[in-house]
């Protein structure tokens, strides 16, 4: 399995009493620290990894490198800094080391100063590349490193990579070979790759550890309402945050005005990979690769946007078709498509090339982002600002799992995460509505006055913390929706009698049970805006879990829990394919709830994870508020987003058309309802300024936007 396919394919919580330990401290990045001056990144937004993750085994590898060929592709490509390997996957250095081994193609040539030189001599700002915890090199070397599962075998025995535990002596070596590089070379930042666990280890560094910290065994049983097993959890989450603050702290006292970047690709991922706002703190900036279609993008972008110390963050992927197909390149129109999106969010587009074996660089692929870049050039100066954001999708970095995998062993495969799954759907009607929405994190709950609603997407934890901040933003006149399990249980695996957020939703909780289950809602008079395709002798499906709860008295129930016929043995059923309604139930399903001010709307269903709710989710959310700062009549392929820029006295409107066959088909006749606080005096399409006709109506200005073939950003100019 290849690095990007595993990335792609795959604090302190314990309770007093018994899993009270020792918390070390994690060193805090500099991140952010207003006496650092400005960074190289700050206007970085074109930007260039050239993968050389090539062994040694074979003397023709690397013998054809020619760092001014290097150094060219990037110019062609119109890169403004390059991610520069220093060392790799295969753990083999790029210059004469003394602290582990150069890779032998160079017969103690210094390469990497030589592709410094060259980058720098083109005006090109250098990236250190660092692979962290996967290293071919040191696992063949120290095998006691390794990270094990619980019988004590290697996890990475069949994978080309060799993956190594950050509890082992391993760190040592990583701060010593960050200690060679940060006093041997210059350099703008660095880039530490693969900072997360690649799987849970059970060596004897982090069975003794547990021990000191916690006392006793490491659990072997995954099951989230266990505290035994959460504490671990934590644990996981805190020892990699330390051990990237190793790398990090090293480049802080040896080169304080490099930057600093840890691999950001699996925040979005599963609990496995342990990477939580702890990593986040040991970066200046974050940036990320991923490979999958425009919603995961999109996403990925709003989290990193919110989370990242400094802007902009980078979104980046592969020019590669597919990570095997060494010589395929992605379509000039899908380059773009993704280009442009890095845009429309103020993000900074990296690319990855990856090098021959013998070192020559495949100039077409540079050539071909060179033309993209070439044409998107005239927007990068427009970039930045505040982004608008009236929905706000809160992301749990601590409830990146399933309840249905209580009970399973550690060593089986783990791939489902209910929480994620189930915002990213509500992400993608939000998205395909045209909702000015944004992602928040237990970090940004200072944003909530300045959001209109709120979403909880079955977040399966949170603390008492979070709950008191949400429950004042409701109370003081927020618009709070949320769904299944949301605050029943904490961060350290209690679960509560009561979901923490009850006298908020209106609803008390009966029965807890995440089993699946084939049942359908149904609505009631006051909800049957709602489900316009349905009725209570016909309700709508659901085969998901779903919380038997009871409404308060002064809670509104806009829909019902209606059973299927009950099924028997043999021949007693009721229908041979499928499972018909029976059985209406005063059981509530969707609870509308006045709190203070404000109010909230609990689904006890995760109706978001099912197509057939689309229409009642946007009906909740519409329900809650309808007065958005941002409203666009445009196809689902359409995404728009809007930036407050007051420095300049503007706004700016961002229009990505992202199509799923490419090229796109032009779109016209996009609509544009804008609502701002300040007088509209002037339209204008960027970069030329061409003046756009508008009119306003009331509080609101509408325009239109002139045909997108893939991009189109305006400005909107107020005073």
């Amino acid at each position: 399995m290849s690095r990007r396919q595993f990335i792609d394919e795959s604090t302190a919580v314990a309770a007093a009493g018994a899993f009270l330990g020792i918390f070390p401290t994690v060193e805090r990045g500099l991140a952010g620290d207003p006496q650092v001056r400005e960074r190289w990144y700050a206007n970085a937004y074109r930007r260039a990894v050239i993968d050389m993750h090539i062994p040694d085994w074979d003397e023709r590898f690397l013998s054809a490198f020619d760092p001014n060929a290097y150094a060219d592709a990037l110019v062609a490509s119109r890169s403004q800094s390059i991610v520069c390997y220093c060392q790799s996957h295969v753990g083999l250095f790029n210059y004469p080391t003394k602290v582990g081994q150069q890779h032998r193609g160079w017969r103690g040539r210094n390469a990497f100063q030589e592709m410094i030189d060259c980058c720098h001599e083109r005006g090109i700002s250098v990236q250190v590349y660092t692979s962290l915890i996967f290293d071919r090199w040191a696992g063949d070397k120290h095998p006691e490193w390794r990270i094990v599962n619980t019988k004590g075998e290697p996890r990475s025995v069949r994978s080309r990579h060799n993956t190594l535990c950050p509890n082992s002596p391993y760190r040592d070596y990583v701060r010593s070979f960050v200690e060679e590089i940060c006093s041997t070379f210059e350099f703008e930042g660095i880039r530490f790759d693969m900072t997360f666990w690649p799987d849970v280890c059970y060596c004897k560094h982090c069975q003794e550890r547990f021990d000191k910290e916690y006392g006793g065994e490491l659990p072997q049983t995954v099951d989230w309402l266990d505290q035994r097993w959460v504490a671990f959890q934590r644990a996981r989450e805190r020892w990699l945050a330390e051990f990237a603050s190793i790398a990090t702290g090293t480049v802080r006292k040896l080169r304080p005005n490099a930057s600093v970047e840890h691999q950001s690709s699996t925040y979005p991922k599963n609990w496995i990979y342990g990477v939580t706002k702890l990593l986040a703190e040991q970066n200046d900036f974050l940036q990320g690769d991923f490979y999958g279609d425009q919603l995961q993008g999109s996403f990925v972008r709003k989290l990193l946007a919110r989370l990242s110390p400094n802007l902009p963050f980078g979104y980046e992927t592969s020019s590669s078709v597919r990570l095997q197909d060494h010589t395929a390149i992605k379509s000039e129109a899908l380059l773009e498509a993704k280009a442009c999106s890095a845009i429309a969010d103020s993000a900074a587009f990296i690319f990855i090339d990856a090098i021959d074996p013998i070192g020559t660089v495949n100039l077409r692929a540079h050539q071909r982002i060179g033309r993209v870049f070439d044409r998107l050039m005239p927007y990068y100066e427009h970039l930045g600002g505040e982004r608008v954001v009236d929905v706000g999708l809160y992301y749990s970095f601590e409830s990146k799992f399933t309840m249905a995998d209580n009970g399973r062993h550690v060593d089986g495969s783990f791939s489902e995460d209910s929480h994620t799954k189930s915002t990213m759907n509500v992400a993608s009607q939000l998205l395909s509505n045209h909702l000015p929405m944004g992602v928040l994190t237990e970090d940004s709950l200072s944003d909530l006055p300045r959001i209109k609603l709120l979403i909880l997407s079955n977040v399966n934890m949170m603390d008492e913390q979070e709950c008191q901040a949400i429950r004042e933003w409701v109370h003081n006149g927020g618009k709070l929706l949320a769904t299944g399990a949301t605050s029943l249980v904490d961060k350290s695996g209690v679960k509560h009698d009561n979901f923490m957020l009850a006298d908020v939703f209106g609803v008390k909780l009966l029965r807890a049970d995440w089993s699946r289950r084939n049942h359908y809602l149904s609505p009631s008079e006051a909800g049957a805006s709602l489900f316009p395709e349905y009725d209570a002798k016909y309700p709508a499906f659901c085969d998901g879990f779903g919380f038997e709860v009871e409404a308060a008295e002064a809670a509104e129930v806009l829909a019902t829990t209606t059973l299927p016929w009950p099924r028997g043995e043999d021949n007693y059923f009721s229908s041979i394919h499928s499972d018909p309604p029976w059985e209406k139930t005063d059981g509530p399903e969707i609870v509308s709830h006045r709190f203070g001010k404000g109010k909230a709307i609990y689904c006890s269903s995760l109706i978001e994870n099912d197509q057939i709710f689309s229409k009642t989710l946007l009906g909740l959310v519409r329900l809650l508020e309808d007065d958005y700062s941002l409203e666009v009549t445009a196809p689902h392929c359409i995404e728009m987003t809007l930036f407050r820029q007051s420095d300049r006295g503007r706004y700016t409107v961002s229009a990505v058309n992202f199509q799923d066959q490419l090229p796109n088909i032009p779109v016209d006749g996009i609509e544009v309802l804008l609502r701002v606080p300040e007088t509209v005096h002037k339209v204008v399409r960027l970069p030329k300024g061409e003046a756009v006709e508008f009119h306003r109506q009331g509080g609101r200005t509408r325009f239109a936007v002139p045909r997108v073939d893939t991009f189109q950003m305006l400005a909107v100019e107020v005073h």
